[in-house]
């Protein structure tokens, strides 16, 4: 058995039944001294320590990589419950089956205009009609969505 900590090396010979400690001083010479198994169990002890440190230390770290302005952010959004994300889930659904029944024409428009923020008379300008058919196409796009959720 053989533990490597930063310094020093910890070591338990089976054949011999004894426990070392290996290390450099500090001319760099390497030195291995016997011990006792009480202090070989110490440094065990403190090792396993200090690797419990030593992570703790490294999450803490992962989760300072925000800036404060981040922290503080999430400290103030509200958490969204289970429930809440299934209900948005479902209403994703619903939309997007809603959109399936629209033509092509009216699901670009209405992508353009409502999610793209596009004012309808740059819409037409883009497909090169009048701003009247844009109109006409959205209310038609529209009122198929609404029927779609009365249903």
């Amino acid at each position: 058995m053989r533990y490597e900590v930063d310094s020093y090396t910890l070591e338990y010979v089976e054949d011999e039944d004894k426990y070392y400690i290996s290390f450099r001083d500090s001319v760099e010479q390497d030195c291995r001294i016997e011990i006792d198994k009480d202090i070989f169990d110490t440094y065990t002890n403190s090792k396993k320590a200090y690797i419990k440190i030593k992570n703790e230390t490294s999450r803490h770290l992962e989760q300072s990589d925000l800036t404060e302005e981040d922290m503080y952010k999430r400290a103030f959004e509200p958490v969204e419950s289970v429930e809440e994300t299934v209900i948005k889930n479902i209403e994703k659904e619903k939309v997007n089956e809603a959109l399936k029944d629209l033509t092509s024409t009216q699901f670009r428009r209405i992508d353009l205009h409502i999610v793209n923020e596009i004012t309808i008379r740059d819409v037409a300008k883009l497909e090169k009609v009048q701003k009247s058919q844009i109109q006409k196409s959205l209310e038609l796009g529209l009122k198929k969505i609404k029927k779609f959720f009365e249903e």
